[in-house]
């Protein structure tokens, strides 16, 4: 019988886990494993994870913890303790209806034979029942690129994945950075895989604030300046709209001005030389406008 992984990366959420635990307890189908992946937290999540554990009979938990590093590296921490057939990455202040796993393993039971799928993604919503992310019909056999990038479907979703495609791909780990967006991966599997996308809601975002990385992504990004560098080359691919290859390369030139790279250096460290040398007179303007808005923050 197959299983599902639900790995839950957490910093200092101890009070949230209690609440995502109590969803993972109305579950429908126990036919999962919780693991959460402690990024270096410096509360009680040790204590109350040590609870939970003792409270819960019918489904796995296992927990570790780790040196602080992101989000990014606690995901790679995960890959050797994976013990289901597929992974459901669920936030530590995040929940899932009653009948997720239930539906998350039917609908691979559907697919399972279908190897180039790789991933099927599902909604996420508010409390009150509203998707994150606005699907065009009810089901849609793509990729990340050419589905959410290029066509531009916006909002957080709930990805499934079979558990070999997400230990095929480790996230780079950068010494002193501690951030690196999660969309590196799902474009990465795009590259290779097909996934599914089925409008049906089965993670609740319980306090979502559809401005909350754009005002404090850049910031990050700033100070994750060399993981940011690998996120944009990778979204210059020919495979990728271009109004977005463009964006991306503007930004590209703009945060190697911020690490001192000159545009010789900047075209030795790209496959699109084209696209870095047209954009590079903008993006040493960007840098300047950054350079002053946040040189005092």
């Amino acid at each position: 019988m197959a299983v599902l992984t639900l790995i839950t990366p957490t910093f200092n959420r101890a009070t949230t886990l209690i609440r995502c635990w109590e969803s993972l307890r109305r579950q429908t189908s126990k036919q999962f494993q919780w693991l959460v992946i402690d990024d270096g937290s410096t509360d009680n999540t040790a204590t109350i994870m040590g609870q939970l554990k003792q409270q819960t009979t019918d489904f796995i938990i296992d927990y570790y913890h780790k040196p602080n590093g992101g989000k990014h590296t606690a995901l790679n921490f995960s890959h050797p303790y994976i013990e289901g057939d597929f992974v459901l990455i669920l936030d530590s202040d995040d929940f899932l209806s009653d009948d997720a796993v239930e539906i998350v393993l039917q609908e691979w039971s559907k697919v399972l034979r279908h190897q180039e799928i790789g991933g099927i993604t599902f909604m996420c919503g508010t409390i009150g029942g509203d998707s994150l992310a606005k699907m065009p019909c009810d089901s849609v056999l793509s990729n990340h690129i050419e589905f959410r990038i290029n066509q531009k479907i916006q909002g957080d979703c709930c990805e499934t994945l079979r558990s070999p495609v997400f230990k095929n791909f480790l996230f780079p780990e950068i010494s002193g950075e501690n951030f690196l967006g999660e969309g590196m991966l799902w474009t990465t599997i795009a590259l290779t895989y097909q996934t599914l996308y089925l409008a049906r809601i089965i993670y609740i975002v319980p306090e979502y604030r559809s401005d909350g990385l754009t005002k404090s992504g850049r910031k990050m990004r700033l100070r994750n300046l060399r993981g940011a560098l690998l996120n944009n080359e990778l979204h210059m691919n020919h495979k990728i709209i271009f109004r977005v290859r463009i964006k991306n390369a503007l930004l590209k030139t703009c945060y190697s001005f911020f690490l001192k790279k000159n545009v010789i250096q900047m075209l030795k460290e790209t496959q699109h030389k084209a696209l870095v040398t047209a954009v590079s007179p903008f993006g040493y303007l960007l840098y300047q406008y950054w350079h002053r808005k946040y040189s005092g923050e």
